[in-house]
């Protein structure tokens, strides 16, 4: 009887045996994928985007500012609101100060920002992984990625178009133009819009760019909220 037991005992240990070695696989599996993903994440946070993302804002700044201090073009514009008629136009509806001084803020903020905004937000699903579903507020069920293309486009012809409604409501209150940091920054944002169009072409030959594209795009949400409060801070001046 003892001796039973004991054949007993010993048949079961190759079993016992096998589970052991099961759980033992497992937990060193675990920690090996853990270290694979950490490992892959250091190695693109070393990699880095290309230098573009970093260069392009402050060579956007100085080019920017040249365009407003050193150029005509301020007077070519003035030019061109002039011969429309808009400043004259917009005298004679006899509005409240207030939307002389608001119109433009508002209609960026609601227009540029929400396409912007969305947009943007988008661009972030994209990155993660998501561009392929389907994007609410797309025409004939069309994705996230394809739907932040065309918003973040519209966006630019937005902030372009309200570039030049600024222009027109400063002339419309006949104050200087082009004499702010609002102005400066404005222009800015339109040449970092041009580069990132650039980029989004670019990288389709050159994925190492979609790095680039996403830390630029980071940048410029955060530079257009300094140009907003610029924005403010010059109509409560006015």
């Amino acid at each position: 009887s003892l001796l039973r037991g004991e054949a007993t005992s010993l048949a079961k240990l190759p079993t016992a045996g096998k589970h052991a070695a099961t759980g033992q696989q497992l937990s060193a599996m675990v920690p090996k994928a853990r270290a694979g993903r950490v490992a892959m994440r250091a190695q693109e946070t070393a990699s880095g985007p290309p230098p573009v993302a970093f260069v392009a804002p402050p060579v956007a700044l100085a080019l920017a500012y040249a365009l407003v201090k050193f150029t005509a073009l301020d007077q070519a514009l003035i030019g061109l609101i002039e011969a429309q008629g808009a400043p004259e136009m917009f005298r004679a509806l006899d509005m409240p100060g207030w939307f002389y001084h608001w119109f433009h803020a508002a209609n960026m903020a609601i227009a540029g920002g929400a396409m912007g905004g969305y947009g943007a937000w988008l661009g972030f699903e994209t990155k993660a992984g998501r561009g392929d579903e389907p994007a609410w507020g797309a025409l004939n069920g069309g994705t996230k990625r394809e739907l932040h293309k065309q918003l973040m486009a519209g966006a630019a012809l937005v902030f372009a178009a309200g570039g030049l409604g600024g222009v027109t409501f400063m002339m419309t209150m006949q104050k200087a133009v082009f004499e702010s940091p609002h102005a400066v920054t404005g222009m800015m944002e339109l040449l970092l819009f041009a580069t990132q169009g650039a980029i989004a072409v670019a990288m389709g030959s050159n994925p190492q760019l979609r790095k680039a594209h996403s830390t630029l795009g980071s940048i410029i949400l955060t530079l257009l909220t300094a140009h907003a409060a610029l924005g403010i801070k010059l109509g409560l001046g006015l």
